[in-house]
C-alpha cells in the first residue's frame, strides 16, 4: 500500500504499480566539510533494480492509469537520450505494454547514444523528428497507427508530467516527511531537484505541504521555458490537487502553499538543453567524492545550485538524486547498434 493511501484510505482507488521501493537519505560529510553547509541526499537513483530515477516513481501511476483504462501500448517522446523514454521502454515492455516514442535530437554524448540503444534492446519503437514542435502531430500519427494493429494506445505524458505521474512526487514527500519524523536526517531548508518536465517538483511541493513542512523546492531549470515554466508547473499543481481531493476530499488544501515553496533556478541552464557547462562539470566532479554519479543535463546543474548556496545557510539542504545508478553494462553489451538517424 502507498503511503498516499495509508494517510488518506480513499487515494487506494488511485492505480498504482509497485516498481520503486523506499529510498535512504544520507548526510554528504565531504561536501558538507568543504562548503561549510549540513548537505543531503535523497538516493532516488535507488528507485528499483531494473532502473532507478525519478521516472520509475512517475511510473507507478503512470502505468496504474493505463492499465485502469484497459491500455496495452504507451505512446510517449524525449530527447534521444531522455531517462523518461528509457525508464518507459523498460518498465513498459517488463509490465506487457508495446511501447512507442518520438525522440528529438540533442548534443550526441555517450550517455545519450547509451540510452538510445537501451531503448531499442528492450524493444522499444523509436520515431525521430527533427524539432520538439513536431512531436505533437507525431505521436497522434503514431497513435493512429498503432490502433490501426488493434492496440489500444496510452498517451504518457513528455517526461512523465501528467497529473497521475506527479503522484509519484506525492508519495515521495511523505516518504521524505516520515524520514524527517523518524530523525533518519534533518528537516531540510530546501530539497534541490533538476526542473525538466516539472512533474517532480510539483509534486515535492505538494507533498511537503501536505506533510505540514516548510521545506522550498528549487528547481534547477535544464530544458527551455517554452517546456516548462511557472505556468506548466501551476497547471501541474492545479491538475494533481484536483485528484487528490476529488478522490479524497479529506486531502489537505494546499494548492497555494505548494505553489508558493516551489522556487525557479534559471541560472544553471547555460548554453541549452545538453550543452557544455562548467559549474555542472564541476559539480560532478565534487558529487563522485560522494560516491554519486551525476549526468550533465540533469542531476550535474541541480548540484551546483546546491553547492553555489551552501556558504548562504546554517540549514540543512538536499539533493535529490534523479538519475538512476543502475549498471546497464550486461544490457548494452547486446544493445543494437544506433539507428542511421543518430550517427
Amino acid at each position: 500500500m502507498t503511503l498516499l493511501a495509508t494517510r488518506f484510505p480513499a487515494l487506494a482507488l488511485v492505480p498504482h504499480l509497485p516498481l520503486s521501493r523506499t529510498t535512504p537519505v544520507e548526510p554528504m560529510k565531504r561536501l558538507s566539510s568543504e562548503t561549510g553547509g549540513d548537505l543531503w541526499v535523497k538516493r532516488d537513483d535507488l528507485t528499483a533494480d531494473l532502473y532507478g530515477g525519478n521516472k520509475v516513481r512517475k511510473l507507478e501511476f503512470v502505468l496504474g492509469d493505463a492499465r485502469r483504462q484497459g491500455c496495452d501500448a504507451l505512446v510517449t517522446a524525449g530527447a534521444w537520450g531522455s531517462h523518461h523514454v528509457l525508464a518507459t521502454s523498460l518498465f513498459g515492455r517488463k509490465w506487457g505494454f508495446e511501447v512507442s516514442a518520438v525522440v528529438v535530437p540533442q548534443p550526441l554524448s555517450p550517455h545519450v547514444e547509451e540510452n538510445l540503444r537501451l531503448d531499442l534492446s528492450v524493444g522499444a519503437e523509436l520515431h525521430q523528428v527533427s524539432t520538439w514542435p513536431a512531436v505533437i502531430t507525431k505521436m497522434s500519427t503514431v497513435s493512429a497507427g498503432l490502433r490501426a494493429r488493434g492496440h489500444t494506445p496510452y498517451r504518457v505524458a513528455y517526461g512523465g508530467s501528467s497529473s497521475a505521474g506527479t503522484l509519484g512526487y506525492v508519495e515521495a514527500a511523505f516518504e521524505l516527511a516520515e524520514q524527517i519524523a523518524t530523525g533518519h536526517c534533518p528537516e531540510p531548508e530546501a530539497v534541490y531537484v533538476a526542473l525538466g518536465s516539472g512533474g517532480t517538483a510539483a509534486g515535492l511541493a505538494i507533498g511537503l505541504a501536505a506533510s505540514g513542512l516548510t521545506t522550498k523546492v528549487r528547481a534547477v531549470r535544464v530544458t527551455p521555458r517554452l517546456v516548462c515554466n511557472r505556468a506548466t508547473i501551476a497547471t501541474l499543481v492545479a491538475n494533481t490537487m484536483r485528484t487528490l481531493r476529488k478522490t479524497a476530499p479529506s486531502f489537505p488544501a494546499v494548492t497555494r502553499a505548494a505553489l508558493g515553496a516551489i522556487e525557479l533556478e534559471h541560472d544553471f541552464y547555460g548554453s541549452g538543453y545538453g550543452g557544455a557547462d562548467a559549474r555542472a562539470a564541476q559539480a560532478s566532479v565534487l558529487a563522485n567524492q560522494e560516491g554519486l554519479t551525476l549526468d550533465a543535463t540533469y542531476t550535474a546543474r541541480a548540484m551546483a545550485a546546491l553547492l553555489r548556496d551552501a556558504p548562504r545557510t546554517q540549514r540543512p539542504l538536499m539533493f535529490v538524486n534523479t538519475l538512476s545508478s543502475v549498471d546497464q553494462t550486461e544490457r548494452l553489451a547486446e544493445a543494437p547498434p544506433l539507428p542511421d538517424w543518430a550517427t
